[in-house]
């Protein structure tokens, strides 16, 4: 576990997690970021109203970022199913093809013993031919470029992921900090009233 030491609106805080050094002083100093921003906007806010808003900030972006994971999974899973029903396609013109191969070797052989209006025959399924291997090759064309969308769909995911989590991160520091304000505010309101102070002994 790695442990870094990060300054959030002029106080320190050590932040420790599994992830590497670099990110967690990137995670403290966006949660720096969005405290400062929130007292400059107001001036007479104090620290917690801040890191309250901070805070809500941070689950409105996380809770946007979760949509549009949950979009790209849907439209990863739509390509996958493209791409599933363009090899299946893929297959059975392969199978055609080869069989008129087949046909063609055949009739090749037969050459010798046709008439020219055989000839013709021949000829015609020469360009059948040679349609279903432009066919062929236009389908896995076109299946390559579902496979290229379905790879850039995969790494947006990816990345998507990693700033959730950056985001979760967030929030849990801004509650941590939250909750040790609203602890140090509890103990001054205690030592500037007499009362409780008197009771408190």
């Amino acid at each position: 576990m790695n442990k870094v030491t990060v300054r959030i609106n002029g106080q320190d805080y050590i932040i420790k997690g599994d992830e590497n050094e670099d990110y967690l002083r990137r995670v403290g100093k966006e949660v720096s970021k969005l405290i400062s921003h929130m007292l400059e906007r107001n001036h007479q806010m104090d620290t917690a109203s801040a890191a309250v808003l901070a805070a809500l900030n941070a689950m409105d972006r996380a809770f946007k970022k979760d949509g549009e994971i949950e979009s790209l999974k849907k439209e990863e899973g739509s390509v996958f199913q493209q791409a599933e029903g363009l090899k299946a396609e893929i297959k059975l013109l392969e199978e055609a093809l080869e069989k008129a191969q087949e046909e063609s070797r055949v009739l090749q052989a037969k050459l010798q013993q046709m008439t020219t209006g055989e000839n013709k025959e021949k000829l015609n399924r020469e360009r059948e031919i040679k349609r279903l291997e432009t066919e062929l090759r236009l389908t896995q064309d076109s299946s390559r470029e579902y496979r290229d969308e379905n790879e850039l769909l995969s790494k947006n995911n990816k990345e998507l992921k990693f700033e959730l989590q950056s985001y979760k991160y967030k929030v849990l520091e801004l509650q941590k900090k939250l909750f040790d304000t609203q602890l140090s505010q509890t103990k001054e309101r205690k030592e500037k009233n007499p009362i409780l102070k008197e009771r408190l002994k």
